[in-house]
């Protein structure tokens, strides 16, 4: 066991020095990279093997690349070809370095390769990879590459079957111009390079990525970020006059995407789409039955017309005065968000139909403004005033929800008046709080020979009989058939007189058990007198309590009387008082909001049946 054990540790401590021996070769060699030159690269490329691997070169141009050089005058263009003719299996580029200024140009062109990888690079230096192709459709991989020039793809002679960037940065712009099957652009990041695009003297629209000239069966754009460093003249994607099978956009985060012209004919996929400026969505055609994409996607009215003006491309959005007086682009932009629409109602979409409905009318109501100002008329005014009204009530008809609310809001804002009016529901008046008040009056100034308790009694006689009428009346009134009862005197009238009896009965009891004295105030002491003060002063908070409960629910349910009944039922018109006006104002206001909440409740029923 102890020759085991001490063989168990030799063998361990050697795979640990063998360990420590790889780690310090590995060092050794990132720390002393080779550096070659293009023509030395261009050797190695030519090798007769099938499969080349370039792994941890530093590559530069030399006076040895002279005879490379294609064009002297603005670029130092480098192209390499191959020397003869052969097709390579598979091409990797790994861990390499292209050090190049910003006038100096590489380019790879008509490599017969199968499957070019390119993985853990950084360019330094604009590169292109031209006629890279086999007839057996070449695939590209590019992955963890850093890319600080421009990149540019391209293929004018056979199809490629697939050209994907994986997890890279670009601070400039990329562009592709081949036929392939698949492209794939999966978490990149495009940050924007400020001096290098403020130094091409071209005076330009600028595209972070492109794609031009040639069909493409599938893009998937999935995971990356866009950031024009706040250049103005950098737009993030342009897809203008593409053709594409399918096309999936999946959490992206874009600045501006030019859609212009372009065509997917079979699948259109679009999820966590976050666009901070513009889409332009020109003539943009896509296929009705396989199209998914939520208008919070393309919302915020972001949809623009794309129009250029001396290579620089400027947004339509139908926004300022000089915009709207453009009719035709004013059209076009119209057509293109009513595309999406109906798209939406016919999926069955009703969110996204509401949401871009919406959109849709804020432009309309922009444009009344602006005809309006130009050339008033008073039935252009009342549709403008209306569509604002539509807007701030229902969302034009789409949001029940929000009209219910404004409604509430509205009976509500009438009750609050109603509470400081007189109404012949409840007869509480500044005389009513006197008459009350004055109970505890006579009992300290005017009645000090008797107590309280007899005061009280003596009102709640009179009282008893104004009962009586009352209900004699009211049943009267409900025998004859002749004269109906309001819905609301139906319901509420029993419940408010009970309230308004049950306070009389209370308030005794109440003096019986906080224990006034049943003399009179003249009898009391000055202690007495201060106690009893005190209960004055508490019985007199819960009456002014009870009255302001009594008062806020009548006048809640006036309101709702007012805004739902108008013509019907009993109003306080006694007296020719506010509130008599307040309730045929409310009537009217009642009248016109609840016919708009009756249509947008509705509408959005038959569009979800």
């Amino acid at each position: 066991m102890i020759i085991l054990l001490s063989t168990g540790n030799i063998i361990a401590q050697e795979e640990e020095i063998i360990e420590e021996e790889v780690i310090e070769d590995e060092i050794v060699i990132k720390e002393e990279r080779k550096v070659i030159s293009l023509t030395e690269l261009a050797e190695i490329m030519s090798a007769d093997k099938s499969e080349i691997t370039i792994y941890n070169y530093k590559i530069i141009a030399s006076e040895k690349d002279e005879k490379l050089v294609i064009n002297k005058y603005f670029f130092k263009i480098f192209e390499i070809n191959p020397r003869k003719e052969k097709v390579l299996e598979q091409l990797l580029f790994h861990d390499c370095i292209f050090d190049f200024n910003d006038k100096e140009y590489l380019v790879f062109k008509d490599w017969n390769i199968n499957n070019l990888k390119i993985i853990g690079c950084e360019f330094f230096g604009r590169v292109a990879f031209e006629n890279v192709y086999t007839d057996d459709k070449s695939s590209i991989f590019i992955e963890n590459c850093l890319f600080k020039d421009q990149i540019k793809i391209s293929n004018n002679i056979i199809k490629t079957s697939s050209l994907a960037f994986v997890n890279c940065d670009f601070s400039t712009d990329v562009l592709v111009e081949l036929e392939t099957e698949k492209l794939l652009v999966d978490t990149c990041r495009f940050t924007a390079d400020t001096v290098l695009f403020n130094s091409r003297a071209e005076v330009k629209t600028f595209y972070q990525f492109e794609v031009k000239k040639y069909p493409i069966e599938k893009v998937i754009f999935t995971r990356n970020v866009f950031d024009n460093s706040n250049l103005t003249n950098l737009f993030s994607v342009n897809f203008a006059s593409a053709e594409f099978e399918s096309l999936e956009l999946i959490s992206n985060s874009i600045q501006t995407l030019n859609l212009s012209e372009a065509e997917v004919t079979k699948t259109l996929l679009v999820d966590s789409l976050f666009v901070d400026d513009y889409i332009g969505i020109l003539n943009f055609d896509f296929p009705e039955a396989n199209t998914n994409v939520s208008w919070y996607n393309l919302g915020g009215e972001k949809l623009s017309i794309f129009t250029i003006e001396e290579k620089l491309t400027i947004p339509y959005q139908a926004k300022t005065d000089k915009q709207l007086s453009e009719n035709l682009n004013y059209n076009d932009l119209i057509s293109a968000y009513n595309k999406f629409n109906s798209l939406y109602h016919d999926r069955g979409d009703i969110a996204s139909a509401n949401a871009s409905y919406v959109e849709i009318k804020d432009i309309e109501t922009r444009k009344q403004a602006y005809i309006q100002k130009v050339n008033p008329s008073l039935n252009n005014l009342i549709n403008y005033k209306l569509n604002e009204f539509l807007k701030k009530f229902s969302d034009y008809a789409t949001n029940p929800g929000k009209s219910l609310k404004q409604s509430i809001f509205m009976i509500l804002f009438f009750a609050f008046l109603y509470i400081f009016t007189f109404s012949g529901w409840d007869k509480v008046t500044f005389r009513f709080f006197l008459d009350e008040f004055g109970v505890f009056d006579d009992f300290t100034k005017y009645r000090k020979d008797i107590s309280i308790y007899q005061i009280i009694k003596e009102k709640r006689k009179k009282l008893k009989e104004d009962d009586k009428e009352f209900s004699k009346s009211l049943k009267t009134e409900q025998k004859n058939p002749k004269k109906k009862l309001s819905r609301f005197k139906r319901l509420f009238s029993k419940p408010i007189y009970f309230i308004g009896k049950f306070r009389y009965n209370i308030i005794p009891n109440l003096i019986r058990i906080v224990g006034f004295s049943k003399k009179p105030w003249e009898k009391h002491n000055v202690f007495e007198k201060i106690i009893s003060g005190l209960l004055l002063i508490f019985i007199s908070l819960v009456f002014t309590f009870y009255v302001v409960i009594v008062r806020v629910f009548v006048s809640i349910m006036l309101s709702l009387n007012s805004f739902v009944v108008i013509g019907f039922g009993s109003l306080p018109d006694e007296g020719k008082s506010i509130a008599m006006y307040l309730t045929i104002i409310e009537g009217i206001i009642g009248w016109f909001l609840l016919t708009i909440f009756t249509i947008t409740l509705l509408s959005q029923v038959l569009q979800n049946a």
